[in-house]
């Protein structure tokens, strides 16, 4: 490919990254709370505090207090980090034209807006930057399993990002889950990973990072306090718990019609299309896409059928009974349910492969239903649902590269050109959105 063409995807991220990074305002949230933190204590003894007493991100926060206090170097990683992301999802796979163009849109369709709820230094350094991490390190397990050459200094980086990375809960857990499915698919093709010692270092500090989060006394204080605010939270049992986890999910992402999940509902159905040529098995996959046309074009041209496409809130109480209450988990169960058709049209042909996407589709549908069974669920907002989104759009991304041939010919027809437009109009409106907003 022509040298020009191949680096316009990334030079297009960089340049709407700049843009984002330049018109930021940090200094907002709780960047003001981290900025004074180490005012009137030690390094070691905010984080030994914070662990005793309120979360087990140790090493997140302790690299947040440091970078806070020099917004420019914040700046500069967080930006890097930004423009780097659609070179790591293209390397993932082939590096080809297309999928850098994939990786370019990945990023510009991520709701980048959403690392600003918190104030942009806090939210990027505690959920950003582990998102980053946790696909730079599947890079480097991904070319150590296919005995790929690395430098030393990417080993160096790998542990420290590793480090970084499983300080985060959401994210530990998926790069253990994401080492044994490795170890496990080694152990089928009877091989062992190159630089088994920088291998056995990431397992060794993804493990004890695990070990840590749950051994932290902080993270029951830090519910306790919410307790404490939102005392009817005591009265839930386990399954109003995972009731308010699974309608959180559907509110984030089906009852408010998500650009992100609407776009990876398109692009599943489209791929189950091209590869199946088949009316029934594509509309059995759409299910997620049929739901969101209700919820949009269905219930703004008929407003009378408001009761039969709920939005729900950030509500504190129900009736088992009305079915107001049951509607959104009928609408997440069918959407879950087609997205699982529509995966096994997809990879079904290679069983393994098609558990691995399932489990870690689990993964990020998961760690979004824990957040029920913790009071803080009301005031995390969506920066917490990143691990998800970052797993729609690798998903995405496969099952694009699996079916690369069809999707280069289809490309070159009008309904392709059509489908890619619809993409490309999702991205700027995101871009204009997020640039808005910062």
């Amino acid at each position: 490919m022509k040298k020009s063409r191949a680096v316009l995807p990334f030079l297009l991220v960089a340049v709407v990254g700049f843009v984002y990074h330049i018109q930021m305002q940090p200094m907002g949230g709780d960047d003001v709370f981290f900025s004074e933190a180490l005012r009137d204590s030690s390094l070691m003894e905010y984080l030994s505090h914070r662990y005793l007493n309120w979360t087990s991100r140790v090493v997140s926060e302790g690299i947040l207090v440091t970078v806070i206090q020099f917004p420019l170097l914040w700046r500069v990683i967080d930006y890097l980090m930004f423009a780097t992301f659609p070179v790591i999802f293209a390397r993932l796979f082939d590096d080809s034209l297309l999928m850098r163009w994939c990786g370019a849109a990945a990023v510009l369709l991520f709701p980048f807006h959403d690392m600003g709820t918190a104030g942009w230094i806090t939210t990027t350094v505690t959920h950003f930057w582990p998102l980053w991490g946790i696909f730079f390190l599947a890079l480097l397990v991904k070319r150590m399993a296919a005995e790929e050459r690395i430098h030393p200094a990417e080993a160096v980086l790998g542990v420290f990002v590793c480090i970084m990375t499983g300080s985060h809960e959401q994210y530990a857990v998926i790069l253990a889950v994401m080492l044994v499915l490795t170890v496990i698919w080694l152990g089928m093709k009877k091989r062992k990973p190159a630089y088994p010692a920088l291998f056995a270092v990431i397992a060794a500090v993804t493990a004890l990072s695990l070990l840590v989060i749950a051994l932290c006394p902080g993270n029951a204080g830090r519910n306790a306090v919410s307790l404490a605010d939102l005392p009817i939270y005591e009265t839930f049992g386990f399954g109003d718990k995972l009731y308010l986890g699974l309608l959180s999910i559907e509110r984030v992402f089906i009852a408010n019609a998500d650009m992100l999940f609407c776009m990876t509902a398109f692009l599943w159905t489209a791929l189950v299309c091209v590869k199946t040529r088949d009316f029934k098995k594509t509309l059995l996959s759409s299910g997620p896409l049929l739901i969101l046309f209700g919820q949009t074009v269905a219930r703004t041209a008929y407003p009378g059928l408001s009761g039969l496409f709920v939005v729900p809130g950030e509500i504190l109480e129900w009736s088992w009974g009305d079915l107001s209450t049951w509607i959104p988990l009928v609408y997440l169960a069918v959407s879950v349910a087609s997205m699982i058709y529509a995966l096994y049209q997809l990879f079904g042909e290679k069983l393994y492969e098609y558990l691995c996407v399932l489990i870690l589709l689990g993964c990020g549908f998961g760690a979004g239903m824990v957040l029920g069974f913790m009071a803080t669920i009301y005031v995390s907002g969506e920066r917490v649902y990143a691990p998800l989104y970052a797993i729609l759009l690798s998903v995405t991304l496969l099952a694009v590269y699996r079916q690369k041939g069809a999707v280069l010919e289809k490309l070159k027809t009008a309904a392709g050109k059509l489908a890619v437009t619809f993409v490309a109009l999702s991205c700027c409106i995101n871009v204009l959105f997020i640039t808005l907003s910062v």
